[in-house]
């Protein structure tokens, strides 16, 4: 079997999600230009079952983009949840609060637009899940940051752990694949997690904080 196949059959299945979801996929694909590209179903929907899971009534996202990634942990999340979007893009914040209001869920999104690393400063608490999908040349940095912001029992997510390709190939020169390189060594490496990598689209890298 080939991975392409088997990408393909599990992506049948999950489908493209309701008209919203299509929508503001579409939506995400627009602003490629600026930096945003959205997961796509199958992580959404892992995402989703996630948060379902773990119950979540806290999510931190470093990379909410225009909000399509937020919106599958909504779904999974408690009625009562509250998701905080970091998002460094001022027009791509604009955008974000759109989609919110359109899918009546402003009340449970709090945006902080600006450098991730300045703003995960401000932030305080615990997360029950935190996912990382921005600069990956910093995806090291964020990932302290989510040890502060989490405890044992919480989940932290990373995006793009196979770039295309490039780190299973070893493609040191293309750029980020150091910052996520060096990611997983230390997911597979700290005591304190126990890690998965899951290869759904660009593959996604589970960690259970287990102290």
């Amino acid at each position: 079997m080939r991975y392409e196949d088997v990408s393909a059959y599990v992506a049948k299945h999950v489908g493209e999600g309701d008209e919203l979801l299509a929508w503001v996929r579409r939506k995400s694909q627009e602003l490629g230009r600026l930096g945003v590209f959205p997961v796509d179903p199958t992580r959404g929907r892992l995402l989703e079952l996630l948060a379902r899971m773990h119950s979540a009534r806290r999510v931190l996202e470093i990379g909410s983009g225009a909000g399509y990634s937020a919106l599958w942990f909504l779904r999974g999340m408690t009625n009562d949840g509250m998701l905080d979007a970091i998002e460094v893009n001022q027009e791509v914040s604009k955008v974000l609060e759109m989609v919110l209001k359109k899918a009546r869920l402003e009340g449970q999104v709090r945006i902080h637009t600006g450098p991730a690393l300045s703003l995960l400063q401000s932030l305080t608490g615990v997360y029950d899940i935190v996912f990382i999908d921005a600069d990956k040349d910093e995806y090291t940095d964020y990932l302290e940051n989510a040890f502060r912001l989490t405890v044992p029992g919480s989940v932290i997510v990373a995006d793009n752990m196979l770039w295309g390709g490039a780190t299973v190939q070893g493609n040191r020169h293309k750029e980020g694949v150091q910052g996520i390189l060096e990611y997983t060594r230390r997911i597979f490496n700290d005591p304190r997690l126990s890690s998965i990598i899951v290869p759904l689209g660009d593959g996604l890298a589970v960690s259970y904080r287990v102290e």
